[in-house]
């Protein structure tokens, strides 16, 4: 049988077009189904992020804590005018509650806390005649700044301002001896500290704060008692606390 060329390009064009044919439907099938214009779409993050804590608003809470100071005292006697000199240390716990108010302005936070506390911080000591002296305070308060700035749910802070408290000294001729005179005094000084502060929700953070408190000078003159005293009386403080957003 004779083949010509006339015959073959009919039968070659045949063969490209059928293998044209099913390259088209393999790549198509491929593709899947066509659905019509289609709009490229970024692709979606599914995290959730929570809103960063606000400081912002007023605020309440509970604190306790632990005490640790000295007393620098002398004891004059008026008739001689014999001078003692005291210098002890003292120590106890410290506890109550605390309220104030923040402002957040973006990582800074400043505001204003007040707080009112029992305390047990006492202690006596020995002068060089052996007369004793002894210091008893009984509460403290303070009206204070406070400024910082936030860390994530965090704030670091600095805080300082006006310090209160009942402040009790007393004298006796030795240490097996009752005090023979006693003065009790509402005093002011100052307070200046820092601390660090997180939250946990939205309306709970604990904080963990120091401070360092000097009440000032407590004086008394006591002519029964012969005896003219001056006391400077410090501390030192760390205090946990737990505060509840209003």
């Amino acid at each position: 049988m004779r083949i010509t060329l006339r015959g073959l390009v009919p039968a070659a064009l045949a063969v490209v077009g059928a293998a044209a044919a099913f390259a088209t439907g393999a790549v198509a099938a491929d593709l899947g189904p066509y659905g019509g214009r289609q709009t490229w779409r970024a692709p979606q993050n599914n995290n959730y992020y929570p809103p960063a804590f606000r400081w912002s608003g007023f605020y309440g809470g509970v604190q306790a804590g632990y005490g640790w100071g000295t007393t620098d005292a002398t004891s004059t006697t008026l008739s001689t005018l014999a001078a003692e000199g005291f210098n002890y240390s003292t120590s106890g716990a410290v506890g109550g509650v605390h309220a104030g108010y923040n402002w957040q302005m973006q990582n800074f936070v400043v505001g204003l806390e007040t707080d009112l506390e029992l305390s047990g911080i006492g202690g006596s000591g020995i002068g060089g005649f052996g007369g004793a002296h002894n210091t008893e305070i009984g509460w403290l308060g303070s009206l204070r700044g406070r400024a910082g700035f936030v860390a994530g749910s965090t704030l670091f802070y600095l805080t300082g301002g006006l310090a209160y408290g009942g402040v009790t000294v007393d004298r006796a001729a030795g240490a097996a001896f009752k005090p023979f005179i006693e003065e009790s005094a509402w005093k002011t000084g100052w307070t200046l500290g820092g601390g660090i502060e997180h939250a946990f929700t939205p309306r709970i953070s604990a904080r963990l704060e120091y401070r360092y408190t000097d009440l000032g000078t407590i004086t008394y003159t006591s002519l029964p008692g012969n005896i003219s005293d001056s006391s400077d009386v410090t501390h030192s403080a760390v205090r946990a606390g737990l505060s509840f957003k209003f």
